[in-house]
């Protein structure tokens, strides 16, 4: 199997052709239907205002992982956590969620959620990862655009991911697809969030009850 070229810039992708002529169908693979389950919820939160909720997904050693955590820790690539703040810190201020699809359907490890749909999973996170919403509850058009466009191409059958265990970062989002796709363009690589919105940070207002 012949690997696909390095896009010469990050803006550089082909969207399968399935996208503008059907729609989407479920997953046919219960595995990677659980992991975009995860997926669907973060945009979930992100249409409720909770943009600074940045997605962090990658395969090591064997299963398929997302952690979840907020934009002010994100690095450079707007995608992976500084290496300078440590999970120690993150775990302390309980601002750091993680899936592994190893785990099938206990979401971020809990038992009662394997029957919830995304938007009922959005909802549990809220309660039980309160901090971290506090802490990604204001608006980044720029990332959430980013990420419903990368979603909306994922849903014909690819999960996104930065590295994995046999393969380094290369400056894109690496596309690992699922089943049997009909195709005349293959999704290989997306492109990497923008920067924040014109740099600036806007905070809903007013601001929920809870968020007080």
């Amino acid at each position: 199997m012949t690997t696909p070229p390095i896009p010469s810039t990050r803006t550089s992708f082909s969207s399968p052709s399935e996208i503008f002529t059907s729609e989407p169908k479920p997953f046919d693979d219960d595995y990677a239907r659980r992991c975009f389950r995860v997926l669907r919820m973060v945009a979930i939160l992100h249409g409720k205002g909770f943009h600074g909720l940045r997605v962090f997904p990658y395969e090591y050693p064997l299963a398929y992982r997302i952690e979840l955590y907020p934009a002010a820790y994100a690095g450079p690539n707007g995608v992976s956590r500084h290496f300078d703040r440590n999970d120690d810190e993150l775990e302390r201020k309980q601002l750091i969620a993680r899936h592994s699809g190893a785990n099938d359907a206990k979401f971020f490890g809990w038992e009662d959620v394997a029957q919830l749909s995304a938007h009922k999973l959005a909802l549990v996170f809220v309660e039980r990862f309160p901090q971290l919403a506090r802490a990604t509850y204001h608006f980044d058009f720029a990332y959430a655009g980013w990420f419903a466009t990368l979603l909306a191409h994922c849903e014909y059958g690819y999960l996104p991911y930065l590295f994995a265990e046999y393969e380094e970062e290369i400056g894109v989002m690496r596309m690992r697809q699922f089943g049997q796709v009909r195709t005349v363009h293959k999704l290989d690589y997306f492109p990497l969030p923008p920067s924040p919105s014109c740099g600036n940070r806007l905070d809903p207002h007013p601001k929920p009850k809870w968020l007080e």
